[in-house]
């Protein structure tokens, strides 16, 4: 990810849009930020975004670079799906702000590697979490610890494309759960995670008015 940052950010956004998947020429925007490596599960979350319904509409847009670009690429026109994803490569931090505030969902299929790699705590989730952005992710390694099975978020298991899709298709149609899911996200992260991942210290990093997460900066740039 590219290290460039925003001197500061705007306020988080009162309300986001209201997308359900049901208008062909505003689509629910899913977002994904992350390494285009093994572990990440970007063909995972491929395969599950082909399995979504023909009249469900929504755009994938993902952030980031990595050596399986072009085979997901290649894996994505297979699918017949390569046109509703935007890979934007690696992003400074005000775009990658800017696209957390612009999406309706937040996923990342995680998994175990088969050399055994395998996230920890992605960032990515915390600071989608701290924009109340409402987050899919699969139960792999840390991931757990933040998120709070339909409570916080939404977790499937890892390996498990029907079960991605699933919880894709039921939060892309229902916006007051994404609602409910980002705020309980927001709040959790605020109360539980912000200190012991030196949050605080970002955010004064990033010139904010205050480090508590009122307009957060984003963490590290590892992913």
């Amino acid at each position: 990810m590219d290290s460039t940052s925003s001197a500061s950010a705007p306020p988080i956004p009162v309300a986001r849009p209201r997308r359900s998947g049901r208008d062909a020429r505003d689509p629910a925007i899913l977002l994904s930020v992350g390494r285009l490596v093994e572990k990440k599960g970007y063909g995972d979350l491929l395969a599950a975004l082909a399995l979504l319904p023909a009249t469900l509409h929504w755009r994938l847009v993902h952030i980031g670079h990595g050596p399986e670009r072009d085979r997901l690429v290649r894996q994505a026109d297979a699918l017949g799906i390569a046109q509703r994803i935007t890979w934007l490569g690696a992003q400074p931090h005000d775009i990658v702000l800017q696209h957390y505030r612009g999406a309706d969902l937040f996923v990342l299929a995680s998994r175990i590697a088969a050399d055994g790699d395998r996230d920890g705590l992605p960032n990515v989730l915390m600071e989608a979490q701290s924009q109340r952005l409402a987050c899919v992710a699969t139960a792999v390694s840390a991931i757990p610890e933040l998120i709070r099975a339909d409570e916080t978020g939404v977790l499937v298991p890892p390996r498990d494309p029907p079960a991605l899709a699933a919880a894709l298709e039921r939060l892309i149609g229902d916006p007051e759960l994404r609602t409910r899911l980002g705020a309980a996200g927001h709040e959790r992260l605020v109360r539980e995670f912000g200190h012991a991942h030196g949050i605080d210290r970002l955010a004064e990093r990033f010139g904010l008015a205050t480090p508590a997460l009122s307009a957060c900066a984003l963490p590290s740039t590892r992913r």
